[in-house]
């Protein structure tokens, strides 16, 4: 069989867990014994991206880039379903929402969750009723559609009015390591890998542009923690503000920007503990990562996120900033409660893994060829 893999929406380093989910599922198919081949379709901007070594990835770089979503989208819908006939592509798999509504093979879709309608984020409301309206279409014109987790796929039944047993669930697993992005990266501050290197205690969290990230509070709970309160370290809070936000007068806050794989994963090394406050997730990758690097965590009790760390989390209300701040408070300064959480995170984190997600997602190749073909 041959399969095509749709990454035009791929920004390295920007797009996030649909990033991780790419090389992921990749790496998990570069694992799986199979004679299948896979083509995979990139953008200009990842031109460079790692693909799995061997003969059964191609890369096939495309003449356009996803910096501008109006291109990108024509490029998808208009020249992709061409090109992926001439390369005798069986099925196609779109892994960030939106497929090409023509296309001679059987489509694959992969809808992570239904974040614009929950919570919209930083685009305004045009982009964001144009992307809706593809990933409408496209989840109607897919012979299977793909969903992270038991509450995504009731999330998008529910907002797309689409069956719920039409939509399969592929469960994600902690980042391969091996997935380290090729291309360069903005420089960026390595203030979150030198704490790690210090030996100084510290927690963790990790910033974002979306509001479901829940900063405010975050911050607002850990600055009552810290209130009177040896016990609670500094904190390291990675990636990307939103766009004008200054969280000043938090003491004991190191925002680092950015980091690459590598210094994450060095944060990881020396956190006591992760904090997630998230209101949304479709998955939450990163309490997956946590676990599987021996971090506690603490983490939100909505969403996705029970499903993600069943029984190996200190949970909170993420509205209740009293609430977070009590579990900041038990976590950091619990030895007992963080070696429980380190033994049940790693043994939840076991339970995923992207040779299985990989091995799932062939059957489900397998299933729409077979009934395309009968």
């Amino acid at each position: 069989m041959i399969a095509g893999l749709n990454l035009l929406y791929m920004l390295p380093g920007i797009v996030g867990g649909t990033e991780t989910y790419a090389a992921g599922l990749m790496h998990g198919l570069s694992l799986v014994e199979t004679e299948d081949r896979f083509v995979v379709y990139v953008n200009l901007e990842s031109a460079e991206w790692p693909l799995p070594p061997g003969p059964r990835f191609q890369r096939v770089v495309c003449p356009v880039r996803a910096a501008s979503r109006a291109a990108r989208y024509w490029h998808e819908q208009v020249h992709l379903p061409a090109r992926a006939a001439r390369d005798g592509v069986e099925v196609l798999h779109s892994l960030g929402y939106v497929a090409p509504l023509r296309v001679r093979c059987p489509s694959v879709l992969t809808v992570h969750d239904v974040h614009q309608h929950a919570y919209g984020g930083p685009a305004g409301w045009p982009r964001r009723l144009v992307l809706d309206g593809f990933v409408r279409r496209s989840l109607r014109r897919a012979a299977a559609v793909i969903a992270d987790s038991h509450f995504s796929r009731g999330e998008i039944a529910r907002a797309y009015r689409v069956p719920v047993e039409s939509i399969d669930v592929v469960q994600l697993a902690p980042k391969p390591r091996t997935s380290e992005p090729a291309v360069p990266h903005p420089a960026v501050p390595h203030a979150g890998a030198a704490a790690a290197r210090s030996g100084t205690p510290y927690l963790m969290a990790f910033a974002g542009v979306q509001p479901n990230k829940n900063l405010p509070r975050l911050l607002e709970a850990y600055r009552q923690a810290r209130r009177g309160q040896d016990a609670v370290p500094d904190l390291v809070l990675i990636g990307r503000l939103p766009p004008g936000w200054r969280p000043d007068g938090v003491p004991g806050l190191t925002v680092t920007g950015y980091l690459p794989d590598a210094q994450v994963a060095e944060v990881f090394g020396g956190a006591r503990a992760l904090l997630f406050p998230s209101i949304y997730e479709g998955f939450g990758l990163p309490v997956l990562e946590a676990m599987a690097a021996g971090v506690p965590v603490a983490c939100s009790r909505v969403t996705a996120l029970p499903e993600v760390a069943g029984d190996a989390a200190l949970y909170f209300d993420p509205l209740d900033v009293g609430d977070m701040a009590n579990k900041i408070v038990r976590i950091a300064s619990d030895e007992g409660l963080r070696a429980e959480l380190r033994a049940k995170g790693r043994a939840q984190a076991d339970r995923f893994g992207w040779d299985r997600a990989a091995r799932e997602t062939l059957a489900i190749y397998r299933r729409v060829v077979g009934s395309a073909v009968s």
